[in-house]
């Protein structure tokens, strides 16, 4: 036995690991306490995971994920080891196999894995964003009738039309029927945890409300109103962006390759040679490489900005 504490505590977490039922054990197992120490590092993904609504614990995801990317390390390695072996390949190209290609997957793991909570997290801002002006017109509609605001959120917890909204509903109406928690407790913690700025401020108006005893109907009214014009002039910014990148595109990408090719047609009734190109080739590149290259690029960059 050896006379080390750290040896033996490194080799009792690999026994657990070895011994454990699923892969987040034994990933709490073998990174656990290291996390444990070194978590402040990774605060940022802590906040991503809570806004992302994720079932899973913090110090399990980040054990999860130096546990994937080590595997993927491992893999790399296997793969690389059996290329080398297989082929005739010198010294530096076979070091440059071993270890940059093994490298290169476990930092690609890990960093997959390190932004899919902040993207999930977006996704639902996104979702919330697009729905809370209409949510908030129902909720104001529902509480003319003067129901219980706990009831208020199981009805509108039903419309899964109103999305991320809808699920946010939900989880305060589990807490409370199901966990069993009052109304201010479950509407504080679904708050901290929104990804959505706005929908934290209209929760804990409703919190504010119920706890003053406040008219529940006339704030979701205001709130309403103030998130229906706040959609209302976002749509309009959209629309006008859209309208710019409308007359890019058709500048860029319509009357300049029909200029283009014009120019080109005349240029090769005359015949010549351009930067030593002949102009049927020119012109070959141009219609089927350089047009629909930029378009594609254009359709990925509408997709970033729209999205």
């Amino acid at each position: 036995m050896s006379s080390n504490p750290f040896e033996t505590d490194k080799a009792s977490r690999v026994r657990q690991a070895f011994q454990a039922e699923s892969i987040g054990a034994a990933s709490n197992a073998l990174f656990g306490p290291w996390i444990d120490k070194n978590g402040k590092y990774f605060d940022d993904l802590k906040e991503d995971l809570n806004h992302a609504d994720m079932d899973v614990l913090f110090r399990t995801y980040i054990s999860k994920m130096l546990f994937y990317s080590f595997g993927g390390f491992i893999a790399g390695f296997l793969g690389s080891l059996t290329y080398v072996l297989s082929m005739d390949t010198g010294l530096f190209e076979s070091l440059r196999y071993l270890f940059g290609i093994p490298f290169a997957v476990s930092l690609m793991i890990f960093g997959m894995l390190y932004l899919y909570p902040s993207q999930r997290a977006r996704k639902r801002q996104k979702s919330i964003e697009e729905n809370l002006p209409f949510a908030l017109n129902h909720l104001a509609a529902i509480a003319t009738s003067g129901i219980p605001p706990s009831s208020m959120f199981e009805l509108l917890s039903n419309f899964d039309e109103y999305g991320g909204i809808s699920e946010e509903a939900e989880k305060i109406t589990r807490r409370v029927n199901t966990f069993g928690e009052d109304l201010t407790t479950a509407l504080r913690e679904v708050a901290d945890r929104s990804p959505n700025d706005d929908w934290s401020d209209v929760l804990y108006g409703i919190l504010s409300t119920v706890q003053t005893g406040g008219s529940m109907e006339e704030f979701l009214d205001q709130k309403a109103e103030e998130a229906l014009f706040d959609y209302k002039m976002q749509r309009e910014k959209e629309i006008e962006r859209l309208s710019t990148y409308a007359s890019f595109y058709t500048a860029i990408l319509i009357a300049a390759p029909v200029f283009l090719v014009t120019i080109l047609s005349v240029m090769n009734l005359l015949g010549g040679q351009v930067m030593g190109f002949a102009i049927r080739d020119l012109m070959w590149m141009g219609v089927h490489v350089l047009i629909p290259g930029l378009n594609i690029v254009f359709i990925l960059f509408l997709g970033l900005k729209v999205n």
